[in-house]
């Protein structure tokens, strides 16, 4: 293939390509379902169930484990707090 040959072969491709992506685009348009459904979306339904929609969300904080459990009984032990290492 030449260069004259090369470039009328990418040209060719680039239109074909385009005009694929324009018909895959027509079809897909027609064939997503259209009217009036009853379903919602969960965000749809969470925005209509929110008790105040402007209020600014609360997000969960890490809480500290303050009970452990001992491998032998199975009861739970209050945690002591670490003290920190003395520094020379």
């Amino acid at each position: 293939m030449g260069i004259r040959k090369t470039a009328d072969f990418l040209e060719k491709a680039t239109w074909t390509l385009a005009g694929s992506i324009l018909l895959l685009c027509v079809v897909a348009t027609a064939t997503i379902p259209r009217g009036a459904t009853t379903e919602r979306s969960r965000i749809e339904n969470s925005i209509q169930n929110a008790v105040d929609p402007n209020a600014i969300p609360t997000l969960p904080t890490a809480v500290p484990n303050e009970t452990t459990t001992t491998p032998q009984g199975g009861q739970q032990q209050p945690q002591q707090p670490q003290q920190p290492l003395p520094q020379n």
